[in-house]
């Protein structure tokens, strides 16, 4: 008789494990998508701050390089962004390069790919969250880094992580 309290026992830890057991895998699969995203998720950002920085060593304008414009209407037009015949990132030599930019990062974490596109336009500078159609002095450059994993982990939709950049000629 006493083996049969103890078998009891057995058989009900066994159904309380097996009745616990989906909802600890769940959890584990959860905080591993979640470690996962976050680490995808900081990776992205260092790409877009990489850039942003990078992007700041050029000079303002193709005609910044050769002389010193007065007046904005010197400047490219806006139809005119994106790399000069010949030029492909890294090899870039002004900020407007960047528009039109789209490469893919596999090097940050070597077993994600991030896709980054750039966008560069010129800005109105009373209101520089406003996009304009003519130059300016100022011009805004808008990163943006997707990957296959940069998830919500809790409604599973992708993310796009972008940043952006106001840079000014002076």
């Amino acid at each position: 008789m006493a083996n049969t309290g103890q078998m009891l026992l057995v058989l009900g830890a066994l159904v309380l494990f097996s009745i616990m057991l989906p909802s600890l895998n769940s959890t584990i699969l959860y905080n591993d998508r979640t470690l996962i995203a976050t680490n995808a998720e900081l990776a992205g950002i260092s790409i877009a701050q990489k850039i942003i920085a990078e992007a700041g060593t050029k000079a303002f304008d193709v005609v910044c390089i050769t002389s010193h414009p007065t007046s904005a209407s010197q400047l490219t037009s806006p139809g005119n962004l994106g790399p000069a015949g010949g030029e492909t990132y890294p090899n870039f030599n002004d900020l407007d390069d960047y528009h039109g930019l789209s490469i893919v990062d596999s090097l940050t974490l070597p077993s994600i790919l991030f896709n980054i596109s750039g966008q560069v336009n010129y800005v109105d500078p009373n209101n520089p969250s406003q996009t304009v159609g003519y130059q300016t002095f100022l011009k805004r450059l808008q990163v943006s880094v997707t990957s296959p994993y940069l998830i919500n982990p809790a409604s599973e939709q992708p993310v796009t992580i972008t940043m952006e950049q106001i840079f000014a000629y002076y």
